[in-house]
């Protein structure tokens, strides 16, 4: 039995006692519990699981993800409806495998159905792009003309939606009961996710259709040389009236 009463008492130059294993571990479990507390607010905010998906290629494989991301908002699923490969005038229509049109769906995880989030139409400018303006202008509606250069011109209108319709010269070989016309219309345009910023939308409906134009203008088959800049002129913002 050991006399408690008559311990020796400890010399001051003996060294410290190590600390249990336990008070060891208290900084490095204060950090793991930190950490996860940051990393458990974040996915709360974030919410991975329903992070935005956009297809990886879409509209006659002419865009990427990433042309869509600037589109995209916080939630929801993105699929694309339309055909493979863009239908010319020149060349009969065939529904299975070509289309002028090109959609993306946005399916909001709250239920109340699709909304179209990209919407592109590529045809023949049969009026001209001066008769295009006049009627984007009605009422007092607000247009403004985006310069792509001299083989190109470009509209930027908010009827009925923001959108952008770009006017390539091309001379492609009209069917028999289409009139000739020197131009072809890239019209893009769309309804904003939850969270899109409206000023990148309208960047990148100028940019969409700047690359769907390169597709176009080898579709159509162009008898001219196509000339197109090398990116999209800045987009301003229009109000409506």
């Amino acid at each position: 039995m050991v006399d408690t009463a008559h311990l020796i008492p400890r010399s001051p130059d003996d060294p410290p006692p190590s600390p249990s294993r336990w008070r060891r571990a208290l900084p490095w479990l204060g950090g793991v519990l930190a950490l996860t507390v940051v990393v458990g607010g974040g996915l709360w905010v974030w919410k991975p699981w329903r992070s935005q998906e956009l297809p990886q290629s879409a509209c006659w494989s002419a865009l990427s993800k990433d042309d869509l991301k600037p589109l995209a908002g916080k939630y929801g699923k993105a699929t694309q409806q339309g055909a493979a490969r863009l239908q010319t005038p020149a060349v009969p229509d065939d529904p299975a495998n070509r289309s002028d049109t090109c959609f993306l769906d946005w399916y909001p995880d709250g239920g109340d159905g699709s909304r179209t989030f990209l919407s592109v139409q590529v045809d023949p400018a049969l009026d001209g792009i001066d008769a295009d303006r006049a009627k984007a202008s009605a009422g007092g509606r607000p247009v403004a003309t985006l310069d792509f250069g001299s083989g190109a011109a470009g509209l930027a209108t908010t009827e009925t939606s923001q959108r952008v319709q770009l006017y390539v010269r091309c001379d492609f070989q009209a069917p028999q009961g289409l009139k000739a016309t020197p131009y072809v219309r890239i019209d893009v345009g769309g309804n904003l996710m939850d969270g899109a910023s409206p000023a990148k939308a309208r960047q990148a409906y100028a940019d969409i259709a700047l690359k769907i134009a390169r597709v176009a203008a080898t579709e159509y088959k162009c008898g001219n040389q196509v000339q197109l800049p090398a990116t999209a002129p800045a987009v301003p913002e229009l109000s409506k009236s």
